[in-house]
């Protein structure tokens, strides 16, 4: 395992806790924008409702001569001086006869229709963001969160005692050495015991080199195995993205069949 990975891997290891920081604030966002366009979609269905409350109530300011006719018409029986108050009557709201405010209030609840369905739209929009999208935000922060165990893992695994050893391993060759040239006819006892003890201690460290040649492989193979989820950042963007393309094209057929109808039916004037 050459210096270059280990770098990397050391850089990865520095940064992994804001990179996790990071894609946690984008979650927040993210469902924060889903609860504004259901916010949007509540306030679409509240505009409906008073658009279509405003159209019942305002014919009582925008009186039509329609109404005026029928009750003059259910008049015709009285006294020629009632026939002639209702004529005035009549006259005086013929300035409102050509039917204005019923064009008008058939656009509004065009408008209020547009605005039920594009409540339904960011409604579905949102449960698809919801349910499918959002939970992929999710995982990739899992898998963020497993190379920090990863990471954490491995210090806890790589822990050993090779430099005491090594240290120790040579305090007992310069103790072996001296009493042997010392004591040159020494036998058994200690001499022994100090060279079993610097086979065990070489023995230990070669078992402990294994083992950490192990782990790094591992933590090698882990390492590059996580390389395939930065495609995950593509996958869930380009998909949030098309959601929400699908979402607006829907929102403009909307808008564009609403202008066309009410440019063409709604009055400007008389």
């Amino acid at each position: 395992m050459g210096e270059p990975f280990l770098k990397k891997w050391r850089q990865a290891e520095e940064n992994i806790q804001f990179i996790i920081d990071k894609w946690v604030k984008i979650i927040i966002l993210v469902e924060r924008y889903e609860r504004r366009q259901q916010q949007i979609s509540f306030d679409n269905g509240k505009f409906a409702e008073m658009l279509n409350g405003f159209s019942k109530l305002n014919t009582k300011i925008y009186p039509d001569n329609e109404d005026n006719n029928n009750s003059t018409r259910n008049d015709v029986n009285v006294n020629v001086v009632v026939v002639d108050n209702n004529e005035n009557y009549k006259q005086d709201f013929d300035f409102n006869s050509s039917g204005d405010i019923i064009n008008i209030n058939q656009c509004l609840n065009s408008i209020g229709e547009f605005f039920n369905k594009s409540s339904q739209v960011l409604i579905d929009e949102s449960y698809i963001i919801n349910t499918k999208t959002l939970e992929k935000f999710k995982n990739y922060l899992d898998y963020l969160n497993s190379l920090q165990e990863l990471f954490e893992r491995t210090k806890q695994l790589s822990i050993n005692q090779i430099d005491l050893l090594d240290k120790r391993i040579k305090d007992q060759e310069i103790k072996f050495k001296k009493i042997s040239e010392e004591n040159p006819d020494i036998k058994g006892g200690e001499l022994i015991k100090l060279r079993q003890s610097i086979i065990n201690d070489k023995q230990e460290i070669f078992q402990q080199l294994n083992k950490d040649w192990l782990i790094k492989q591992c933590c090698l193979q882990e390492f590059i195995i996580f390389q395939e989820t930065q495609f995950l950042i593509t996958e869930l963007w380009v998909e949030w993205c098309k959601d929400r393309l699908k979402c607006q094209e829907k929102l403009v057929g909307l808008y564009d069949n609403l202008n066309q109808e009410i440019i063409h039916d709604m009055p400007l004037e008389r």
